[in-house]
């Protein structure tokens, strides 16, 4: 059986409390702050991002989406230290391939992941962004995994390799987000110019949020769908 690493999981335990106690620290507390429509509206418009929704949450209300992406890291490292400790069971009799689900993989497979990256960096114009993004691509490459088997997606994807990335992306979020901190500026605000509304380039620091998020996201589902799977048997 083998044990989850100690030290990765006190490091992460640590590098989160810490930041939470530089954003508390910085943030400091003055009452109850107004929650009218308007403030939010205006904070929205002046990000620079059409989409109102992921100016909010990935601008005004930042802060609440930090924790979502910390708690969604979270659950993933319990799914992977869990399910990796039990160990594989034993074989189970693998479902004939059907080749229509072949061909259908084949197909729509590269058509899910260019949805994928679409709706990603299109969150701050339309409907979308990363944790919707990277479910998408997630649900790709479980469609993969239907016709080619887990083990074989993993290893195409470079297993280990895939794990860095993902923390990597982790990472990136929580830096970007406490750069201002170290550059003396409000917590949580823009690296980034807003530019012109509807370009590519508007909205701030959005769309690299939107990037990063929706490759953690799209690597943890991936991280859930194979040790769910290996922890069954196979597809």
């Amino acid at each position: 059986m083998r044990r989850p690493r100690l030290p990765l999981i006190l490091t992460a335990v640590v590098l989160a409390v810490a930041f939470c106690a530089i954003l508390i620290a910085d943030f400091g507390f003055t009452g109850p702050a107004s929650t009218s429509v308007e403030r939010f509206v205006g904070a929205a418009e002046r990000a620079g991002a059409v989409n109102m929704v992921s100016a909010i949450y990935l601008n005004v209300r930042l802060f609440d989406t930090l924790l979502e992406v910390l708690v969604f890291a979270v659950a993933v490292l319990g799914v992977r230290f869990y399910l990796t400790a039990r160990g594989r069971p034993e074989a189970v009799e693998k479902i004939p391939e059907s080749r229509v689900v072949g061909v259908a993989a084949d197909v729509l497979l590269p058509l899910i992941l260019l949805v994928s990256v679409y709706v990603t960096i299109h969150g701050h114009l339309s409907p979308g962004g990363g944790f919707s993004g990277g479910v998408i691509a997630g649900s790709g490459l479980l469609l993969a995994a239907m016709v080619a088997g887990t083990d074989a997606v993993d290893r195409r994807l470079g297993g280990r390799f895939l794990g860095r990335v993902e923390w990597a992306a982790l990472l990136g979020v929580f830096v970007l987000a406490s750069v201002p901190v170290a550059l003396g500026r409000t917590p949580l605000s823009d690296l980034l110019p807003a530019g012109t509304p509807g370009a590519i380039g508007s909205g701030g620091s959005i769309l690299l949020y939107n990037m990063l998020i929706g490759l953690k996201v799209f690597i943890g589902s991936w991280v859930i769908v194979k040790h769910f799977v290996d922890h069954r048997g196979e597809i």
